[in-house]
């Protein structure tokens, strides 16, 4: 039997009654919905209507929205809705479902795929991820938050503000399922009023630090699909793109024309999306993106930025200064070798072995490129260990420039010293006298010192770059 439009039901689990919406065979394959924060299950009522031919769907209303009980206690914790949908899973006798979680629902959708391995057939992500832009969160709560009482059609025209996106009619059905009438005859939303109160014993989200939550969505083992609104301002590209990359099984898709509410925004698109994706699955074709194509390298470069300046790492900043230093140290050796090269220049002028036929002005622009690159690289390298330093603690990073200092040893103490040692009225005098004849000498040994000096550089930058590579990945 397919039923034409849903049926509603309530389940009581652990002494507190759960409400949700049906729709589909109940003999078919099940989905089992999860809304966002301060809506409801009906929030997948246009995906539910383009699939209950094929599915078995049920959305559920979780604790403290839609017409489920409040949580008597005020814990609304990650743990408190993951232990919610294994009783519901179990109260209705559901066996292995595809899981569908939106923002909210998909933070719950993923803990509770990670612990209930075997459970979830296929998992789909909705506009979710490790990690949440806090601008897009903060307009999400200055809509939720806003005045607790209103006419039905000012909420209607206030979440039309909020999301220009669709239609009037679209919004004021929307808002039929979102507000409930008071008795004063005006109306309010149908979640917990405590969120908008915010009190001190109010237990909401998860403890998780930034690191665990990446831990989390790296152990999902379930056939993954993200879905990402391409207007959405609460999940970057590039947290989905380094997100998709690091899951085991998992599969992006960017839906046009939508914000944060992909399923409401562009409902065509958000179910063609999980349709190819199922399908995939069920002819055993699916291909996650990260095996198809690595993500772009900017978007990697930008999420790994983040995630360094939220951890505070200092590894970056000392590899960096480390090139940076190098540079300058190497620079300097190349200073302090042409300076006792024409001191030995002055003692005696050696003659150019004939197999060096060295052209003296090339010689020279040669050098000349070599010690501005040598300066270049040593900029770029200061300059970069500035910007990190503006990123980190400060104290933490001076300890880290101290060590570095000690591990490089005292080779600005030898080059002082070295340089406190030559004569410069001397040196000049005798560079004046002999100039004619140790021009070529002078430009020999430069390219002699080159060939040593630079070498040595490059080497040391590819084992740099190696290791910061090796880091990264």
């Amino acid at each position: 039997m397919v039923t034409t439009g849903y049926l509603e039901h309530d389940v009581f689990v652990r002494d507190m009654k759960f409400h949700f919406q049906e729709w589909g065979n109940p003999s078919a394959p099940t989905i089992l919905m999860l809304h966002g924060f301060g809506i409801s299950g009906h929030m997948f009522d246009e995906f539910a209507e383009r699939m209950q031919d094929r599915y078995h769907l049920i959305a559920l209303d979780q604790r403290g929205h839609g017409d489920t009980d409040w949580s008597p206690d005020g814990d609304y914790s990650r743990d408190a809705f993951v232990n919610d949908m294994e009783g519901f899973r179990e109260a209705l006798g559901i066996g292995r479902f595809i899981l569908i979680g939106h923002s909210m629902g998909g933070l719950t959708a993923a803990t509770y795929t990670v612990r209930n391995v075997g459970v979830v057939r296929a998992l789909v992500l909705v506009d979710v991820g490790p990690e949440a832009s806090r601008e897009g969160v903060e307009n999400i709560q200055r809509f939720t938050r806003g005045p607790d009482e209103l006419e039905f059609e000012e909420f209607v025209q206030m979440a039309h503000r909020f999301n220009q996106r669709r239609s009037l009619e679209n919004i004021r059905e929307r808002m039929r399922h979102r507000l409930k009438q008071t008795d004063s005859g005006k109306w309010t939303w149908k979640f917990d009023k405590r969120f908008r109160e915010a009190p001190d014993d109010l237990r909401i989200g998860s403890q998780l630090s930034n690191d665990e939550m990446w831990q989390l969505f790296r152990e999902i083992e379930a056939p993954t699909l993200l879905v990402r609104g391409a207007e959405s301002d609460v999940l970057s590209p590039a947290v989905a793109e380094r997100a998709i990359s690091e899951m085991p099984r998992a599969r992006l898709v960017t839906v046009a024309g939508a914000g944060h509410s992909v399923p409401g925004d562009n409902p065509d698109d958000f179910t063609a999306a999980v349709t190819e994706f199922l399908g995939d699955l069920e002819m055993g074709r699916f291909e996650p993106s990260s095996a198809a194509a690595a993500p772009p390298l900017s978007a990697r470069m930008e999420a790994e930025e983040q995630a360094a300046r939220r951890r505070g790492s200092l590894l970056r900043l000392a590899i960096l200064s480390g090139v940076g230093v190098a540079a300058v140290l190497a620079g300097t050796a190349v200073a302090v070798q042409g300076v006792r090269a024409r001191r030995r220049a002055s003692r005696r002028i050696p003659a150019i072995p004939p197999a060096l036929n060295v052209d003296i002005e090339r010689a020279r622009h040669r050098a000349l490129e070599v010690a501005n690159e040598l300066n270049a690289l040593g900029q770029a390298g200061v300059s970069r260990a500035r910007t990190s330093l503006r990123e980190v603690d400060l104290e933490r990073a001076r300890e880290s420039a101290r060590d570095l200092v000690h591990s490089l040893g005292d080779a600005t103490g030898m080059v002082r010293d070295a340089a406190s040692r030559v004569d410069a009225g001397k040196l000049r005098d005798r560079v004046t006298s002999r100039r004619n004849r140790g021009r070529g000498a002078v430009a020999a040994l430069a390219l002699r010192v080159a060939m040593r000096v630079v070498p040595s550089i490059i080497s040391k930058q590819a084992r740099a770059r190696r290791s910061w590579a090796a880091w990264r990945s």
